[in-house]
């Protein structure tokens, strides 16, 4: 097949898949998962979760290690019954650490029959996905590492919906394939309303889905934004960045008399980290 045509067809298809999601409405079955240190919602809803997997198991992760994790117990049992499980783990070509972490589980997983790659290495894969059964999708800032379970704040969400699973297996299926064009799933966001709206956001090099719908939701915001977040970064020397943009609008959503409130974390184990925060919150 010709290279741009299959191209397009890869965008027309995600497109496609991404689109029904844009009204939703009250259909789809939403849980918060939040974490604190020693009380963790995540965990016990995936172990539940993948313990009651009937046909399919896909999961995308930036740091799955193996050690102090029980999920994988869960996983390779899932795969024992039958369920078909496939694994994606972030291998880098800039942190030989991030590959490291995620080697062992690679091996264990793929010596128990269980389907385990890395991704691309010149792409880096920040996601934290599960989808079971191609309906229930489970996102968010939790990496499956012992930390993640006991000792950090973290924030998470299960859609329940069938079209929002099937945009998001259709979005692994691309990464697992080694197929996710740059910039082939964009987000129509003139199509976005001003009701309650749930939005899939699968991102990709190039797509800048997250950003460019973040952007319109603060522009559009009437009475408080209200951010928790790891890392905020402000580039004095690009001024056009997204990351520029994105603070920007915090202030101007400030300015016209939006509530805003913004908690950055600390990063006390990453200096370049706090710096930047330090640098971000200086600027707000």
């Amino acid at each position: 097949m010709n290279k741009r045509l299959q191209r397009s067809i890869i965008v027309v298809v995600l497109i496609a898949v991404c689109l029904p999601a844009l009204g939703l409405g009250n259909s789809a079955r939403l849980v918060p998962l939040i974490d604190l240190p020693r009380i963790s919602q995540y965990l016990p809803y995936l172990e539940k979760a993948i313990a009651t997997a009937n046909s399919a198991i896909d999961i995308l992760l930036s740091d799955g290690e193996l050690a102090g994790n029980p999920l994988w117990d869960e996983v390779t049992a899932a795969a024992a019954r039958g369920v078909a499980v496939r694994v994606i783990l972030d291998r880098s070509d800039w942190s030989e650490s991030i590959t490291d972490k995620n080697q062992p589980t690679i091996d264990y997983l793929t010596t128990h029959g269980i389907p385990a790659r890395f991704d691309d290495p010149a792409v880096t894969t920040h996601a934290k996905l599960v989808v079971i059964d191609d309906h229930l999708a489970i996102l968010g800032s939790s990496n499956w590492n012992e930390h993640a379970f006991t000792e950090q704040a973290q924030a998470n969400i299960t859609v329940d919906d069938p079209r929002i699973g099937e945009v998001f297996t259709e979005y692994f299926n691309r990464i697992w394939d080694n197929n996710l064009v740059p910039g082939g799933v964009r987000i129509p966001i003139d199509r976005i309303g001003n009701g309650p709206t749930l939005i899939p956001l699968p991102d990709g090099p190039e797509t800048k889905n997250y950003a460019r719908v973040l952007l319109k939701l603060v522009n559009g915001a009437r009475s408080t934004i209200h951010v928790v977040m790891y890392r905020a970064s402000y580039y004095p020397a690009y001024k056009e960045s997204l990351a520029n943009d994105i603070l920007n609008a915090l202030v101007a959503a400030a300015g016209r008399g939006v509530e805003v409130k913004i908690f950055l974390d600390d990063c006390a184990f990453y200096s370049e980290s706090a710096q930047a925060n330090r640098e971000a919150a200086h600027y707000l």
